[in-house]
């Protein structure tokens, strides 16, 4: 039995770790992503479990499927559980340092999937085919 308990610790453990490795840095709650991961690691089960109720990001609005989301009656994030107009961040972050803005010039398109996708690779086919087309006649 010893053995189960320790094998769901552990996996608790792991879930718990992976959840903030993989957790956008920008929504952690409370603490640094870092230290969230030195208790859920060195602080076994009770850092897990505060990792779930403090640190987790808020999810809002329903879940897919039609269910309710798993922050359901949790407090929004930030102060003002609003959004800063003009960062687009949750009321109370305030940025480590200036916010990079959109890079100049024209934004490219989608990149092709494939060769047949791409234009310019169609357009160099075309003229490779011709020099050989002039060059067999």
């Amino acid at each position: 039995m010893l053995q189960v308990g320790s094998l769901l610790l552990f996996a608790f453990t792991l879930y718990c770790l992976l959840d903030v490795a993989l957790s956008d840095r920008d929504e952690v709650r409370n603490l640094p992503k870092l230290v969230w991961a030195l208790l859920v690691v060195f602080v076994v089960g009770i850092g897990g479990l505060l990792w779930l109720l403090a640190g987790r990001p808020a999810r809002t609005g329903a879940a897919p499927g039609g269910g309710v989301s798993r922050s359901a009656g949790f407090p929004p994030r930030g102060l003002g559980g609003g959004v800063h107009p003009s960062t687009g961040r949750p009321s109370g972050h305030t940025p480590a340092g200036p916010t990079p803005g959109p890079k100049p010039g024209p934004r490219p398109g989608p990149k092709p999937k494939g060769p047949d996708d791409d234009p310019e690779f169609l357009r160099r086919l075309d003229e490779r085919l011709r020099r050989r087309g002039d060059r067999d006649a």
